[in-house]
């Protein structure tokens, strides 16, 4: 394989797995809230849905504010080796791009999430 090949799989597991860490920290935070705070299975569903809702959006948002200067400050580039990290500009531009298409896959699992959650509600409304 390629250096560059090689440094822009680095940087693309480093990416998903801190995303990954995200998202995991992000339910964390949900569950505390459905322990802590509800007592109906409606409520319930309903904080997970805006959790995962306000995840989706806070992942849009950073990564809308990124750009090809500011890759180099993301945890994912930071974690790499000097050595192992896309080199030049047209490096950083491909993590930028790289970057951006899988936070937006996290944002997109996010969001349905978040729909069949705020579904599971209204379907258990109706029943009602």
């Amino acid at each position: 394989m390629v250096r560059g090949e090689r440094a822009m799989s680095e940087f693309n597991e480093k990416a998903f797995y801190l995303l990954v860490w995200r998202a995991v920290l992000a339910a964390l935070v949900g569950a505390v809230l459905i322990v802590t705070r509800t007592a109906e299975l409606e409520a319930a569903l309903l904080v997970g849905a805006n959790v995962a809702l306000l995840f989706s959006v806070g992942l849009i948002v950073w990564t809308s504010q990124l750009d090809e200067e500011q890759i180099v400050r993301t945890e994912a580039w930071r974690t790499l080796v000097p050595e192992e990290r896309p080199a030049g500009k047209s490096g950083r531009f491909c993590a930028l791009n790289c970057l951006e298409e899988i936070a937006f896959r996290f944002a997109k699992a996010s969001a349905a999430v978040a729909a069949v959650l705020a579904g599971a509600v209204l379907a258990i409304s109706a029943d009602q």
